[in-house]
């Protein structure tokens, strides 16, 4: 799709919204969201309801930096593309690297049940020892990141049960887990932690 034409008075508009008028920021949202939901954010995420968490959080974001927005061209609209765009990577990096995060941590799930397990006992050994290791850095970070990587991946719970139990939407629940697995590498290079190809692709 073309641009999508501005409004008649964008400019006016824009400039009551960085003051706070709220029924001109609003007017913004009404005229460019359902843009930006269709032929932005569908085609990225290929999911409505998380394209509708992006358009939200677009829309927050712009809110808040407007005050500091400076006019360019004829529309608003390619600076809200590029915010929707990178609210869309930010929600695919999240869960791509859980994922990734969830690849490292499965595989000590089956050390810890009833059953006795089928690998040789230096490989369980080993397991135990790398879940300690992520127990260790887990316990000195955010509690709420520590949570929210415990429930998803530990845990394996369904994303609507973390968010439940978290209290939050679907698609803060994916963002909170992006700034988690950030936070997790972080500790690791801060703590000297290493996980190797074998163990871990963080």
């Amino acid at each position: 799709m073309a641009r999508p034409q501005p409004l008649a008075d964008e400019r006016a508009t824009v400039e009551r919204a960085m003051q706070g008028d709220k029924r001109a920021f609003e007017r913004l949202y009404r005229h460019y969201a359902p843009v930006l939901f269709s032929y932005v954010l569908i085609p990225m995420l290929g999911n409505k309801d998380d394209a509708h968490d992006c358009v939200r959080e677009t829309f927050i974001s712009a809110n808040r930096a407007l005050p500091r927005y400076e006019w360019r061209g004829t529309s608003i609209y390619p600076w809200l593309k590029v915010l929707a765009k990178n609210k869309a990577r930010d929600l695919l990096r999240a869960s791509g690297r859980r994922q990734r995060l969830r690849g490292a941590f499965s595989h000590h799930l089956d050390v810890f049940g009833d059953r006795e397990p089928s690998t040789p006992i230096e490989e369980v050994v080993q397991r135990q020892a790398l879940r300690k290791r992520i127990d260790g850095v887990l316990d000195t970070i955010n509690p709420r990141y520590a949570r929210v990587l415990r429930l998803r991946l530990l845990e394996d719970r369904s994303r609507e049960d973390c968010a439940e139990l978290l209290e939050v939407k679907i698609g803060t629940l994916d963002v909170l887990l992006f700034r988690a697995v950030r936070a997790f590498r972080k500790a690791c290079d801060q703590q000297g932690v290493e996980f190797d190809a074998a163990e871990a692709r963080l």
